[in-house]
């Protein structure tokens, strides 16, 4: 099943899917649970990222290359995180990630569901129920899978755009507020998006995370984005 099929950040170019992300965003918006968006300074990256080792202190693993496995752990220890923030004693957990680097065949698949299981039993303080760690080709053809993992894609797009387009001084941390503006001279999809963002106000909670690194350390904050009738974009 290859990504063409699917809604995602980079295919919002084709005018089909354009046209229905108003509907599609407002469908994820009925979507009972939390959406959480982290923007990561790539300074950062290696305060939440492992180097590879074949040995491990779960077994042993087969060859990685380095920006794979380091991603692998970052996404491992995020997801952990969360897991353990929002997770109840004996609950199963169904973790779908895209087909991407982190899990591009059968092979490292395996190994990745490893790595992640373990980050999970470093991270969970109680005993959870039953862990199945899946990719987007296991998707039966419905495209159900496909849809819910390109709600995050959509989300971790968009908010990487707004920080883009709002040109912050890198050494600079990221305000708690992001105030984007969303006149004609904005790529409608980012509008789109933006304004998406800037609503919680559904079943569908959204949380935005920026971590920034500068001279004086590591930075962790939670940040808002609030969409604003307008033709510039400036830092709250």
């Amino acid at each position: 099943m290859g990504p063409e099929r699917r809604m995602s950040y980079k295919t919002l170019n084709d005018k089909v899917r354009m046209r229905s992300l108003p509907a599609y965003l407002g469908a994820a918006d009925r979507i009972v649970g939390v959406l959480i968006n982290f923007a990561m300074d790539k300074r950062a990256a290696h305060r939440f990222s492992e180097s590879y080792n074949s040995e491990t202190a779960f077994g042993t693993l087969g060859p990685w290359a380095a920006k794979p496995f380091e991603k692998l752990s970052r996404v491992g220890h995020f997801g952990a995180m969360i897991v353990e923030g929002v997770r109840a004693d004996g609950q199963n957990l169904l973790w779908i990630t895209d087909q991407d680097e982190i899990a591009p065949n059968i092979l490292k698949h395996a190994e990745a569901t490893r790595v992640i299981g373990h980050l999970l039993n470093h991270y969970c303080t109680g005993d959870m129920g039953h862990f199945l760690f899946g990719t987007t080709a296991s998707d039966t053809g419905d495209l159900l899978t496909e849809d819910l993992a390109a709600v995050p894609d959509l989300a971790a797009g968009g908010l990487n755009e707004v920080l883009a387009r709002v040109g912050l001084d890198p050494d600079l941390e990221v305000p708690e507020r992001l105030i984007a503006a969303v006149g004609n001279s904005v790529p409608l999809k980012i509008r789109y998006i933006a304004s998406w963002l800037s609503d919680s106000s559904n079943a569908l909670a959204k949380v935005n995370i920026a971590i920034d690194e500068s001279h004086g350390g590591c930075w962790i904050r939670r940040i808002t984005v609030q969409s604003i009738p307008s033709g510039i974009w400036v830092p709250g």
